[in-house]
């Protein structure tokens, strides 16, 4: 039986004429047959020329065919390994506490408030507030430096009484300690403290300023006003 004949693929021929005016033009050819194919630029005056140049690409499509070209099919490129970046992890914010004033608020450091005796629950830690932000309203204390409150409850009774017009007479030593604690380091004492009177206590006695001054002199050089001492009865 004889074999069937392999019906081999069709012979494509595209040819590309561009118009011009020019004497001599030009073109394209492009000729396939199969997975194979020539192309070609050429330049003709007439169109009788055009046979000759359809014969010589069908030769070199042969030439092709003859010898084809080996295709090596190259390898999709390694995926390039990326490296993980460690992001470290942000430090997290010092908490803050809102200092209410006269006017707004003032938004400080939780470690610049601290408690450090006597009740250090969260009520003492609220009188410490208020505390904070009449000292804020007396110009003695700007948020900013750290300060510590040996008895909060004991402070607020030292400055039930005083006004906002009194507080620039003192520092702002007199009410709480300031700078940082060291480990170790034992607490400073409050030496200086006011008596202020307490309606609720009847052997307390009024606040008491006293003020720096000078014994008023005359003009002869003695003393007037009271004697510095008691006259002997």
């Amino acid at each position: 039986m004889p074999k069937k004949a392999t019906q081999k693929p069709p012979t494509i021929i595209t040819l590309t004429l561009p118009e011009s005016d020019d004497t001599e033009r030009s073109g394209t050819l492009l000729i396939q047959r199969g997975d194979l194919a020539h192309v070609r630029q050429f330049s003709y005056t007439t169109l009788n020329e055009l046979s000759q140049v359809i014969k010589d690409g069908v030769l070199a499509l042969a030439a092709v065919e003859a010898d084809p070209p080996v295709i090596v099919d190259v390898p999709p490129p390694a995926p390039t390994p990326t490296k993980k970046t460690v992001t470290e992890p942000t430090p997290p914010a010092e908490p803050t506490v809102d200092i209410p004033l006269k006017k707004g608020k003032k938004t400080v450091k939780i470690s610049h408030l601290k408690l450090v005796g006597g009740e250090t629950d969260a009520a003492a830690y609220r009188q410490a507030v208020l505390l904070a932000g009449i000292l804020i309203d007396g110009k003695l204390w700007d948020g900013e430096s750290p300060i510590r409150i040996d008895d909060v409850y004991a402070l607020a009774k030292k400055m039930k009484h005083l006004t906002a017009r009194e507080m620039p007479l003192f520092s702002l030593e007199d009410f709480v300690q300031v700078g940082v604690v060291e480990p170790g380091d034992p607490l400073e004492e409050v030496t200086d403290e006011l008596n202020v009177f307490d309606e609720d206590d009847p052997d307390d006695e009024t606040l008491t300023v006293t003020l720096p001054h000078k014994t008023p002199i005359s003009a002869n050089g003695h003393h007037n006003g009271v004697s510095d001492q008691t006259a002997l009865l």
